[in-house]
């Protein structure tokens, strides 16, 4: 009797070369049974580990076409870590203070919208037309950021920048998902080495299988298939809550008229998603998948870790800013470190995977690193810390790495063939979502108490003039910084005063930090009760 041959995290996603016609590994097979999941109770000790896979072809082509691939991915990523850095300054060269957190939340509002729908149409279209359509996206954003004359026309041109960040960072894993073993997926997606010139260079050196059954079907039949409903109410409920996230707290009190008619219309959104579900032939998102113990496990990690790195990330230039007098560019600078980080743990965690066939170890570590990245900066970040010190964000970085690699792999090998693609978009959405989710809280904790203790800050003022709180305390956290430095509230009080302000900054910020630890604590109770999280 044959042996049945068992699917671990190094089993080739790739068709052997023997089968003349090939169909995308995370597509349904019309001519075989669907092939066994992991069961909830694998354990990653059952990878075998001098098991050889198939070759998916030449290590020249795979690397060529990893070159073509990264180059999006690396400027997808530049672009969110500079606008981070200089946003709040952008807002004020428009003389738009109250707009300028858009600039950041549009972007990611898009990609939140945007992200669960490129998995699905790469099944239907093709991973190279929905990788080409992204790259499209984010040029015409680009172009059209850089030659907007409003404030309001850059916010609208960094939410398309967005809506193909979201297609240039999914298609990218799904992709390289398809074209490489399990084993060595976590590696590919941690290189991130260097838009237009990649839409060139995709056309011209990425070469994939065509699908040999459905590349008959015409595009009106394609059309079609897709649930045009059930994509309408995911997208509005996600917009609506990202919308609620991004404005309560900040904006808009958490019950205000607007925050409630949003959560109204995420609410019923929602269902009507689950109804659309429930009789679409080919949903955009499958139920079945949010409740599948590799997709869930692996994207709530995903979402807690992204959620406390992004108020943390976006927080240390504002934080520099006042306590040091940096300048923009200064500020960007000690982000740094976080990034160096988030580079090494992505490395690290797919040089782990690929030699051991583990990929739950980098899950269970990267929380711990975190949370001592969280005490670190709670004791050591206050109104005299030295440069030095923003050293201490490095393990916040890596451990995020870890995780945004580790989990890929997990729901990748957790999941049916053909599910891979909406799965890896599921999980990026939540990642976005976390960043979101992350950004509002940690700017809600910090602004609550912000503008009374600056207003208290400024009261005894030794030049006897009165201070005007409404012109200098504003509802962003960012703006708040950059409207005190534009008034010199730091530099030209008294002395008494700057260090009131110096250590209302500080102790704000270890508010946020507070947040996040507890927050970092939250993914490590998942992996001790969710068992089929560490089993």
């Amino acid at each position: 009797m044959p042996e049945t041959e068992i699917e671990d995290e190094r089993t080739s996603l790739l068709v052997p070369s023997d089968q003349s016609n090939t169909l995308y590994r995370t597509l349904s097979r019309i001519s075989e049974p669907a092939e066994p999941v992991l069961p909830p109770d694998d354990t990653d000790t059952n990878a075998i580990a001098n098991e050889e896979t198939p070759a998916p072809s030449s290590d020249n082509n795979v690397w060529t076409t990893l070159s073509v691939l990264l180059l999006g991915v690396f400027i997808s990523q530049t672009d969110a870590s500079l606008v981070m850095a200089v946003y709040a300054k952008v807002a004020s060269e428009f003389n738009d203070l109250d707009s300028g957190s858009w600039l950041m939340s549009a972007y990611i509002l898009a990609q939140c919208v945007a992200q669960p729908l490129y998995g699905k149409l790469s099944d239907l279209f093709g991973r190279k037309a929905l990788l080409q359509l992204s790259y499209v996206l984010f040029a015409v954003g680009t172009a059209g950021a850089g030659l907007s004359l409003s404030m309001g026309a850059v916010i609208v041109s960094r939410a398309v920048q967005g809506s193909g960040s979201a297609g240039m960072l999914a298609m990218v894993s799904i992709i390289i998902t398809d074209l490489v073993p399990m084993n060595e997926v976590a590696v590919f997606r941690s290189y991130v080495p260097f838009i237009l010139l990649a839409i060139i260079l995709v056309q011209f050196r990425l070469h994939m299988a065509e699908k040999s059954v459905e590349s008959t079907e015409r595009t009106w039949d394609k059309l079609k298939r897709i649930d045009f409903i059930g994509a309408f109410f995911l997208c509005s409920t996600i917009l609506a809550v990202c919308l609620v996230l991004d404005l309560g707290g900040k904006k808009v009190g958490w019950t205000s008229q607007s925050i409630l008619v949003f959560g109204g219309i995420a609410t019923l959104s929602a269902i009507g998603f689950v109804i659309s579900a429930r009789y679409a032939a080919e949903p955009i998102l499958p139920l079945r998948l949010l409740t599948h113990y590799a997709v869930f496990t692996n994207s709530l990690m995903v979402f807690l870790q992204s959620s406390t790195q992004a108020a943390l990330t976006l927080l240390i230039p504002v934080f520099f800013q006042v306590v040091k007098k940096a300048s923009v560019a200064e500020a960007g600078a000690y982000l740094i470190p976080a990034f160096t980080g988030n580079l090494l743990g992505g490395l690290t965690s797919g040089y782990w995977i690929k030699r051991t066939g583990l990929f739950k170890v980098p899950t269970v570590v990267a929380p711990i690193l975190s949370m001592a990245c969280m005490a670190l900066c709670l004791s050591t970040w206050h109104e005299n810390i030295s440069s030095w010190r923003a050293i201490v964000s490095l393990p916040g970085g890596f451990a995020t790495a870890m995780v945004s690699s580790s989990t890929f792999v997990g729901a990748a090998a957790g999941v049916e063939h053909e599910d891979v693609a909406v799965a890896a978009s599921t999980m990026y959405l939540l990642m976005n979502l976390g960043g979101v989710a992350g950004i509002s809280v940690g700017s809600a904790v910090f602004e609550d108490t912000l503008r009374a203790s600056l207003f208290k800050a400024v009261q005894g003022r030794a030049d006897g003039q009165k201070s005007e709180p409404n012109a200098t305390l504003h509802s962003s956290t960012a703006e708040v910084s950059v409207v005190a430095l534009h008034l010199n509230i730091a530099s030209t009080q008294s002395s008494k005063t700057q260090a009131r302000l110096l250590v209302t900054f500080g102790n704000r910020l270890s508010g946020v930090k507070m947040q996040a630890f507890i927050m970092h604590n939250i993914p490590t109770m998942d992996l001790l009760w969710c068992a089929s999280a560490i089993r």
